[in-house]
């Protein structure tokens, strides 16, 4: 069944799946996944460094991963954040239409995002280097460069299996899933 996005429905369901898959995940989460993701909203939610240093950011910022059949990734992925004076509303995997319609769209190739999430490439310096593009306001990204540099650390954080890291079972049980829910939700 396909849900729609923006819908109780939807949300119930993802809600729900998310769940579903905390409870069977096994760490290191793999980069992108619902579970990854949850682990990732959770960890901004409870930061108290995060919400100092964004209290008066607002606005919607979308990480998104260019596809990579070489690494298991067929299609875009859109992590969607709702970020608002601090606050950490959601982070979610979204369809391309919603994601391509955030505040502020940060789109690069997986390689970059892991080189980001491991600390090998500030996020700020990609983006003025056009290793990671930017779709939105620069100088106010700049403005909160601070809020942008604590969630690359939390991002560090989580326990993370990155694409490139999996073997053929991983990525073909990856691929299978991905395949599945991606009619369901959209993403």
């Amino acid at each position: 069944m396909a849900y729609t996005y923006g819908t109780a429905e939807w949300d119930s369901a993802y809600r729900e799946m998310v769940e579903e898959r905390l409870k069977k995940a096994a760490k290191p989460y793999i980069m992108g996944t619902p579970e990854w993701v949850a682990t990732f909203e959770k960890m901004v939610q409870e930061d108290e460094e995060y919400k100092r240093v964004a209290k008066t950011w607002e606005g919607t910022v979308v990480i998104h991963i260019l596809a990579s059949p070489a690494n298991g990734i067929n299609d875009d992925l859109y992590l969607f954040m709702d970020l608002w004076h601090g606050d950490c509303r959601f982070i979610r995997l979204v369809p391309k239409i919603v994601g391509a319609n955030a505040n502020f769209v940060l789109t690069g190739e997986m390689e970059r995002w892991q080189a980001v999430m491991k600390k090998e490439l500030d996020v700020t310096k990609a983006m003025m280097q056009g290793k990671v593009k930017l779709k939105g306001s620069l100088p106010t990204i700049v403005r909160y460069v601070k809020a942008s540099i604590r969630l690359t650390d939390l991002a560090a954080e989580i326990d993370t299996k990155f694409h490139s890291e999996l073997s053929e079972e991983e990525r073909s049980a990856y691929l299978a899933w991905f395949n599945s829910y991606r009619e369901q939700f959209g993403f």
